[in-house]
């Protein structure tokens, strides 16, 4: 059993620069150009990412490259110190490039099931468990998650998790948790109690192959997930967010992980400029 992380939560949004251009380096991977959505967010760099500053377009592609399913990867999720400012090394464009898309869920097998949803997209690249999330003035809410197919996997929170909470501001700290009951994994019974301990608790600069974002923001996140039989697994993930570009890479570790300095993670994306 896999734990679920965070799906997408916002877009590219090419608006201008908040950082400075760097050179390209040999793009062995693919990285290639962004979709361009100027005019659809307007943002003033000032480290506080307010509802309007994010945008999430539904039918959209983005491209991020990560590390192939399966592997993991050494990461520095702490960073490092340049002239007293805090600087996250995205700079990698080693593995393979991966779709995201916010996907409208009309259709889809399981929209009964998440009445208000916003959007669906991918949460888990291994598996393809699909993420289902509300976004509303206040904040980006988790309602649930499901497979692809029909009646494989199926977990409908009672109440929805707070993902992030706006406006996105450095110190912002809180727990979140719901259950799911009745539910389904790979069509078998499935119930749990899960939570999410989240905080905004770095501020820096955060460097891409092609940009650094000043003003960038980590929201770390630790989920812990209480099965039956008294079994707990854990995950962390640092997600790193500039506004109007939304999520510029993210972090997870393996299974098990409490650390919040962990240098194994079994996903590391980075946003395709």
């Amino acid at each position: 059993m896999r734990i679920k992380c965070f799906g997408l939560v916002a877009v590219a949004c090419s608006v201008g620069c908040f950082g400075s251009n760097t050179p390209p380096p040999n793009d062995d991977a693919g990285y290639g150009q962004g979709v361009d959505l100027a005019g659809a967010c307007s943002g003033n760099n000032d480290g506080v990412i307010d509802r309007s500053e994010l945008v999430f377009p539904t039918g959209l592609a983005v491209h991020y490259l990560s590390n192939p399913p399966g592997t993991t990867v050494m990461v520095a999720p702490d960073g490092s110190q340049v002239s007293g400012t805090t600087a996250w090394d995205l700079t990698s464009t080693a593995g393979q490039v991966i779709d995201f898309t916010l996907q409208p869920i009309a259709g889809m097998w399981f929209a009964s099931q998440f009445p208000g949803a916003t959007y669906v997209t991918t949460a888990d690249v291994q598996s393809g468990l699909l993420g289902i999330f509300r976004v509303t003035d206040t904040s980006l809410d988790i309602l649930g998650f499901a497979s692809p197919q029909p009646n494989q996997t199926l977990f409908v929170y009672d109440s929805p998790i707070e993902s992030l909470r706006f406006p996105v501001k450095l110190g912002d700290s809180w727990v979140t948790g719901a259950h799911v009951v009745n539910g389904k994994l790979n069509g078998q019974p499935y119930a749990a109690n899960d939570t999410y301990q989240i905080t905004v608790d770095a501020r820096g600069t955060a460097e891409l192959p092609y940009l650094k974002f000043d003003n960038t923001l980590r929201v770390h996140v630790q989920i812990s997930q209480a099965l039956p039989g008294g079994v707990t697994v854990t995950r962390v993930q640092h997600l790193f967010f500039h506004e109007c570009y939304g999520e510029l890479g993210r972090m997870v570790s393996n299974p098990g992980e409490t650390s919040a300095s962990f240098t194994t993670a079994a996903e590391f994306r980075r946003l395709a400029l």
